[in-house]
């Protein structure tokens, strides 16, 4: 009986540990292509090799993802920004970067390290923000949003796209407070 419970509870145990294992496995698309955390090395490079213009770093074990050249791209003909990169440690894949993009203006630097600020300054007592989005469009362009919303305020991102030709995108990021019900502060998203 002791044996029999013993080889329960060790199948049990391993069953958990197997389930846990599935679990905790992660797949990440980059590019248009699905890699998995914790892959093998060799099996990683295969794949992101098969997709990408892999470029190590000088930094052991991670690299740079680029697009693959075009047909008739010269050999001279600049590759472009990185789409996002791998990092892998002790023979598995341990981290994937997708860049979501970069802009270069004394304004934009203004505008993250401020976005920056707001979230330190969020709640620090373990309360997550609730994220809400929106995508709008009219005649004249396109709006998206993101809101953080956190018991006391709300950061919003906003995007507007204008539909004419070679209008650029206008990106805002605001941290609004808002008094409702008396003199107790709540959050919710709002209008611009």
């Amino acid at each position: 009986m002791k044996n029999t419970l013993r080889i329960g509870t060790a199948l049990i145990g391993l069953t958990l540990a197997s389930m846990a294992a599935t679990a905790a496995a992660q797949t990440v698309e980059i590019g248009g292509t699905t890699l998995d955390l914790g892959e093998s090395r060799a099996d990683t490079l295969a794949i992101a090799n098969a997709q990408f213009d892999v470029s190590p770093t000088g930094t052991s074990g991670h690299y740079n993802l680029y697009p693959k050249p075009r047909a008739g791209d010269s050999w001279d003909t600049p590759r472009g920004p990185a789409i996002g990169s791998l990092t892998l440690e002790d023979g598995r894949l341990v981290r994937v970067t997708h860049n979501l993009g970069s802009f270069r203006s004394e304004d934009a630097e203004a505008a993250i390290e401020n976005l920056i600020a707001a979230f330190d300054r969020a709640p620090a007592s373990g309360e997550r923000p609730s994220v809400h989005t929106d995508r709008a469009g009219s005649g004249q362009g396109g709006t998206s949003r993101v809101y953080f919303s956190y018991p006391d305020r709300v950061i919003q991102i906003v995007i507007y796209r204008p539909d004419f030709e070679g209008g650029m995108a206008t990106i805002d990021i605001t941290e609004q407070y808002a008094l409702r019900g008396g003199s107790r502060p709540q959050s919710t998203p709002m209008a611009e």
